[in-house]
């Protein structure tokens, strides 16, 4: 029986790809049989489940792999009449939504048809959700704005055809080789959208051909034309939705996840599905076991720690128990002070690392790959950590163990003691580079060399090493003996990173109002903005830094500008209602299965856009019992306290 429904299953998927449009795919090895990358062609017929027949626009026709290897990438599968019952484009309205079927993973019920899809509709920050066929497992995409897009070419409007392989139209075209231009791509009938092109010939005639409708080839492009351009990467493998293909899921109890996605699309994905909390970071660098599915079909995931939490299936990846992950063996490593230790070298895995501990600094930059010794354990196990000059707190998931207190390397049998290489290693390291030299002594504090690297001939005040300027590592970490030097030398107070900051926004996020009044002297704009919106009074109140909110206030910044931004603003605090702080735990409240904490209480559940400090003080200050003095400080200079 089930083989029976397996092959219904493979004849239907056989009949729903003719006419489906094509470009070449992953497996391609067939040099320019298509014309090139991005040249369009169509499905003809299956030979079998695994064999697909193609003929391009250019003329040529053959048998290409569709199970195994995938040879094609499917571009439209409108010409074939598959079509999403019950759904609409949300842009061009086409309803219902023919071809494939993108659905926004962060917008409730908002769809897109292929077009609008690749026309860079909607937000491209979105992720979507790709749907093939009705029914069909659905498959999360990157976000449009991070992926690559190429340009289709083959018979569009504006091509010159000639009569193709199934041309049966008698003399419309004049004769056999004579020439016409593709004016607009049409639907054939009505169950099948854009399976065919209206042509102009050059003997005046026109009418209208199948490029698509059944698998059928009228036309043949002599010198092709630019269609739309789309997202290759996007478009699934043409017999990849087969039989055999997981479900919606394809989780079971006791499957071994791991969440490997960016946490700002992991956040997004969360909402509706169990939310996010701070203490959730723990799972982006474990191993988790899933001990439940409710009746969303939300995955239950339980971590070594004893928490417990619901997530959106999306988020999770299921890892093989053949080959667990290298995160499992990282938690089973045992540090000692004096261990050496090397600092994980990935920026975005090490940023998400921090969060819970110790948190990240840009000025942690020149530690990237570095090796370190433990100076220090703390209670919860991070490890302060001596590396380039200066110390650090680390996750201990973020360093890995090269050695430990007594010289022996793990995983050598012999035991043998630290050679004199790895402890050289454990050395500031200096490329040469004079930017980095430059910023890395900056970072560490180091006026004499810092002032003798700004001798070099070479040497630039303002020169960018891992995203920063020598002033901007040196105001957040507090050196005024270093930014002296730096503004002796002309350094410039208004350089902004790639996130918008600047030197004054560096010294806020750094806790250093020393450093604060130096950059004001110096005529620094202390009610600069970044990318977000955010003055460092927006970020000195958020932090609670209550001496550097006194700071500005006496330097006399403007206390009253509002930030507005992105659900990740910084300045961007919540208000609670009644309600929600006194709910039990819920999806919409904790999501963990555990007790919540005092903080996961206090969580925003609603946001407030477009606070100035002062509103933010007012709500998280005296609501919540957060940054009571910097309120008061404010208060003080007669600064109404309202939104």
């Amino acid at each position: 029986m089930e083989g029976a429904i397996t092959g219904a299953r493979t004849t239907r998927f056989m009949m729903e790809g003719v006419g489906a449009r094509v470009i070449r795919g992953p497996d391609w090895k067939w040099g320019k049989q298509d014309g090139g990358e991005g040249h369009v062609g169509t499905v003809r017929n299956f030979e079998s489940p695994e064999e697909v027949v193609v003929v391009w626009d250019n003329g040529t026709a053959a048998n290409y792999r569709c199970s195994g290897a995938y040879d094609l990438r499917i571009l439209d599968s409108a010409p074939t009449g598959v079509k999403h019952d019950g759904t609409m484009c949300d842009t061009c309205r086409q309803q219902p939504i023919f071809g494939i079927r993108w659905k926004c993973a962060e917008c409730g019920n908002y769809d897109l048809c292929s077009i609008c899809y690749h026309g860079d509709k909607h937000h491209v920050r979105h992720r979507f959700y790709r749907i093939t066929t009705p029914g069909s497992e659905r498959m999360l995409l990157e976000p449009r704005r991070k992926s690559k897009k190429i340009a289709i070419r083959g018979i569009f409007p504006g091509a010159r055809v000639v009569r193709g392989v199934d041309w049966q139209w008698e003399d419309q075209d004049g004769g056999n080789g004579r020439r016409g231009k593709v004016n607009e791509i049409q639907d054939w009938s009505a169950a099948s959208p854009r399976s065919a092109a209206y042509v102009i010939w050059d003997n005046g005639a026109k009418n209208l051909y199948r490029v698509g409708f059944e698998g059928m080839a009228d036309l043949k492009v002599m010198n092709d034309a630019k269609g739309q351009t789309v997202y290759r990467d996007h478009l699934p493998l043409l017999g990849e939705q087969g039989p055999g293909r997981t479900g919606p899921h394809g989780l079971r109890i006791g499957d071994q996840v791991n969440v490997d996605l960016e946490l700002e699309i992991v956040q997004s994905l969360q909402h509706g599905h169990g939310g996010w909390t701070d203490g959730m970071f723990e799972c982006l660098g474990t191993t988790g076991t899933v001990v439940g599915i409710d009746e969303d079909h939300d995955i239950v995931v339980s971590y070594p720690s004893g928490n417990r939490w619901t997530f959106n299936p999306a988020v999770l990846t299921k890892v093989s128990v053949a080959a667990p992950s290298s995160n499992a063996n990282e938690n089973q490593q045992q540090f000692a002070v004096g261990d050496l230790v090397q600092i994980c070298s990935e920026l975005e895995r090490i940023k998400i690392l921090q969060r819970g501990h110790g948190e990240w600094a840009e000025a942690m930059a020149p530690t990237l790959g570095k090796i370190g010794r433990v100076q220090q354990i703390y209670h919860d196990n991070d490890l302060k950590v001596e590396v380039c000059g200066t110390s650090w707190t680390y996750n201990p998931i973020a360093v890995t163990k090269v050695a430990s207190s007594d010289g022996t390397v793990p995983g050598t049998s012999s035991g043998e003691r630290l050679s004199a290489l790895l402890k050289k290693l454990f050395e500031t390291h200096v490329s040469g580079d004079v930017n980095e030299e430059l910023v890395k002594t900056a970072a560490n504090g180091d006026a004499q060399k810092c002032e003798e690297s700004l001798k070099r001939p070479d040497a630039d005040v303002n020169g960018v090493f891992a995203g920063h300027t020598a002033l901007q590592a040196a105001s957040q970490n507090g050196h005024l003996e270093v930014i002296k030097i730096l503004l002796r030398h002309k350094a410039d107070v208004e350089i902004e990173d790639k996130d918008g900051d600047r030197a004054v926004h560096h010294a806020a996020f750094g806790d250093e109002p020393g450093v604060m009044e130096l950059l004001a002297h110096a005529g620094a704009d202390l009610n600069a903005r970044n990318k977000r919106r955010q003055t460092a009074l927006h970020i000195a109140v958020n932090k609670g830094h209550v001496g550097v909110v006194k700071t500005l206030l006496e330097l006399g910044c403007h206390p009253s500008l509002q930030a507005t931004g992105g659900d990740d603003d910084l300045a961007h605090h919540h208000q609670p209602t009644h309600s929600q702080l006194t709910r039990p735990c819920s999806k919409l409240v904790g999501q963990s299965l555990n007790p919540l904490t005092p903080s996961q209480l206090a969580r925003p559940c609603s946001k407030l856009v477009g606070q100035s400090p002062v509103s933010r003080l007012y709500l998280t200050g005296f609501l919540l019992g957060f940054n009571p003095t910097s309120a008061r400080l404010l208060r003080s200079r007669g600064t109404p306290l309202g939104r």
